[in-house]
């Protein structure tokens, strides 16, 4: 099983192991067991001091066979993302049963924002609008997991959903709805393109706005007001696209992407700031 000790009365995971070497304690970044005329693992921590994206622990840790306390320590100022909004900033899992895994976070770990919805680029009585893309998780895990949180962790914000349709005439060049824009991450999620200009991206906090789209005056079935949904902020939905609902009612706003995924397997020894859900 992972290492432990005796804290106040009760057995926690260690943050370090120190060891006493010639007459001095120093901090120990390995600790192993002899098993079986083998030496594994027990402990290993490593520290983040420069920023990473889809960091997977268990190949970080050398894909361990035996239980193993992982301490991942992220630096203040650091941060860790994911590269899109499909992917996780930070994945625990596969690690041998009886392993524990210590995110020590003084940074942000973040999910990629969510793209916003493009718009139906012309097609007359046929395309739905688009919706956004939801935000991406910042940590999943599926080992048990004790979280020291002094910084940020956030899902990536929704896409804003593309802009509905206020009719449904049959001249292509009247049906162009307005775009979504991006979510917030620090991988941000892209405004909705298509026909017209693209909406605006996500930064890294806030959701990008979306755009509208006004008919072509010698139409002769004008369409006004079709707007793209704002893209969401860290831990936040994105917006439905206007009008609400529109003929096709799919133009809904992305999800906030997760804060944490495995929240069953997570033990919070200091919370922090956490934005978006906790599910799993």
């Amino acid at each position: 099983m992972g290492l432990y000790v005796k804290n106040s009365g009760s057995f926690v995971p260690p943050n370090n192991v120190y060891v006493k070497d010639g007459g001095v304690w120093n901090s120990s970044t390995q600790v192993y067991v002899h098993q079986g005329g083998f030496w594994y693992p027990m402990f290993a921590k490593l520290v983040a001091s420069t920023g990473a994206v889809d960091v997977d622990l268990f190949t970080l840790f050398g894909s361990p066979t035996v239980p193993l306390t992982a301490v991942y320590e992220i630096a203040s100022g650091v941060t860790i993302s994911s590269s899109s909004s499909s992917n996780n900033a930070i994945t625990a899992s596969g690690f041998p049963a009886g392993s524990i895994i210590n995110i020590i976070n003084a940074g942000t770990i973040t999910g990629a924002g969510g793209a916003g919805g493009d718009r139906v680029d012309g097609s007359g009585r046929l395309g739905a609008s688009k919706p956004g893309i939801k935000g991406g998780t910042a940590i999943y895990t599926r080992n048990t997991t004790f979280i020291t949180n002094t910084g940020t962790i956030a899902g990536g914000g929704g896409g804003g959903g593309g802009g509905g349709r206020t009719n449904r005439g049959g001249e292509s060049y009247d049906d162009y709805t307005g775009n979504g824009g991006g979510g917030a991450g620090t991988i941000v999620g892209s405004g909705g393109g298509g026909a017209g200009s693209a909406a605006a991206s996500g930064t890294s906090t806030t959701g990008g706005s979306g755009n509208s789209y006004y008919s072509n005056p010698g139409s002769s079935e004008q369409q006004y007001g079709s707007s793209g949904g704002a893209g969401g902020g860290l831990g936040q939905p994105g917006s439905r696209g206007l009008p609400n609902p529109d003929f096709d009612g799919t133009n809904l706003g992305g999800a906030a992407g997760n804060a944490i995924d495995g929240i069953s397997y997570t033990t919070k020894t200091v919370s922090g700031t956490i934005l978006g859900l906790e599910v799993g």
